[in-house]
């Protein structure tokens, strides 16, 4: 069996609604040597179905049922399970871009001195449509300084790091459940260079039952906790008062749909901001939130209009075109994989 070159992790708990697609988005890459190791943490929604239909048809996926253990365990195990030298991170509920395993291997063959990848994303919602782009620095010094003052800059679906480093440093760990990710970055920071790729990689999904929507307090209360020992161990004094939004708890969040709302109309996404505000009109026509969005919106788009300024609009696959009937196409592109030249064509759906 020949090794991979990139071994993505992949943790789920009850995440068949937005499966499928994720793991479309991992075959239509345009460098074929990786894995995935898709743990499946105790889900109870049909997402162990879709998983074996996956790996019936694509030996490239690899799947650990365990029982439920949480997000930190799920990713360890995969990590120790993994064949290939450099970790991929990816959830179940994200998209990746067809070129993204593909730019994040030119980057580190060019500069062989980093330990860590990351890029760039475009948020989407629920339903796909794009609602802000979320981007950071992309040197390390830069990124460390935002990691010490509370601001996670690396987008954490769209890592890749090196797998000795990553064992080296422990992985992740338990007592940072909720912030991780950050946990982990900051250690790295320590071992060795981490980058940003200045591309769109990714579409992470922001939706109600995401992490960062249920357990935002908790992850507040978890930062403040890290950033307090994270100081600690560069002896460093830690900052003396929050220093972003990141850092600082918020008593209420406001309705997810008008937060994301506001962010599609502040990033010109304003198709599918007009969509939430259709939606409001529909359900309080009178609000004074609805006249405010109202006003934001008609601004914000007649000033890109004249500015003659629009995000970047992507266009991916369509992974239903062949997915509807997943067992046989599936099937059939194994067989032709399997039959095929050693310098396989690339994927089109």
């Amino acid at each position: 069996m020949n090794t991979p070159q990139f071994s993505f992790v992949l943790p789920i708990y009850n995440g068949a609604v937005y499966l499928r697609e994720a793991l479309a988005s991992l075959r239509w890459q345009t460098l074929r040597n990786w894995e995935c190791l898709c743990i499946n943490d105790g889900s109870t929604d049909g997402t162990d179905i879709i998983l074996e239909e996956f790996a019936a048809a694509d030996d490239r996926f690899r799947i650990l049922h365990q029982a439920n253990a949480g997000i930190v365990a799920a990713l360890n195990r995969g990590i120790r399970e993994a064949r290939a030298p450099w970790i991929a991170r990816m959830d179940a509920d994200d998209v990746a871009l067809p070129n993204r395993l593909a730019m994040q291997a030119e980057y580190v063959a060019h500069h062989p001195d980093t330990l860590l990848v990351s890029s760039h994303v475009v948020c989407i919602d629920a339903e796909g449509r794009p609602i802000g782009i979320q981007a950071g620095p992309t040197e390390h010094a830069a990124i460390e300084r935002c990691l010490l003052a509370g601001k996670n800059t690396i987008n954490h679906p769209t890592v890749v790091m090196r797998r000795d480093e990553l064992l080296a440093a422990g992985m992740y760990r338990q007592e940072f459940e909720w912030v991780e990710d950050a946990d982990l970055w900051l250690r790295l920071t320590r071992r060795g260079k981490v980058a940003s790729i200045p591309k769109i990689l990714l579409q992470y999904r922001m939706h109600d039952q995401s992490v960062c929507s249920t357990r935002q307090n908790l992850q507040h209360r978890m930062m403040r906790r890290l950033l307090t020992t994270a100081h600690a161990d560069r002896g460093i004094p830690p900052p003396s008062r929050p220093t972003s939004r990141t850092f600082r708890p918020r008593p209420q969040a406001s309705p997810v749909s008008h937060r994301l709302a506001r962010r599609a109309a502040r990033s010109g996404y304003y198709r599918t901001a007009f969509g939430y505000w259709w939606r409001q009109v529909n359900q309080s026509p009178f609000s004074r939130a609805t006249a405010r969005g109202t006003l934001e919106l008609a601004v914000r788009a007649l000033t890109a209009v004249f500015l003659g300024k629009w995000p970047p609009f992507i266009v991916l696959p369509n992974w239903r075109a062949w997915d509807a009937t997943t067992g046989h196409l599936l099937a059939e592109e194994k067989k032709q994989r399997q039959t095929a030249s050693p310098t396989p064509p690339n994927d089109a759906f």
